[in-house]
């Protein structure tokens, strides 16, 4: 096959599937790093799983600081997964913005060079 056409299946065949398995992988790769399945299924637990006991007995002193503790460790966690969502949301938006600009770029790029090339000659 002629080298030149051999460069445009390339360029307009071959290279544009692997970029699209490349932009899925990338939004697959934000499922995983953010462990998104993970942090929605334990959005409301406490932070770093810090809980106090609420000992023996009935003292409600104790009782309100164990109640107390355990709701904002909660609070806590809440804030902080919702925060990983947030910026978990900004990656794949952020992904699915530039791997299209990328992949139209990449195969428009010959014609680019081509019509660059006409225009100084």
């Amino acid at each position: 096959m002629n080298i030149i056409l051999s460069y445009f299946y390339w360029q307009l065949i071959e290279t544009p599937k692997k970029l699209i398995l490349i932009i899925k992988d990338f939004i697959v790769f934000g499922f995983n790093l953010f462990s998104v399945k993970e942090t929605i299924g334990n959005l409301f637990s406490p932070w770093k799983r810090y809980t106090w006991d609420y000992g023996r007995g009935f003292d409600i002193k104790r009782y309100f600081d164990a109640f107390i503790s355990n709701l904002i460790a909660r609070i806590m966690g809440f804030i902080m997964r919702i925060f990983l969502l947030f910026f978990f949301i900004i990656y794949e938006v952020l992904v699915l913005i530039i791997g299209p600009i990328v992949f139209l770029f990449f195969l428009s790029y010959p014609f680019i060079a081509l019509w660059i090339l006409i225009s100084i000659i």
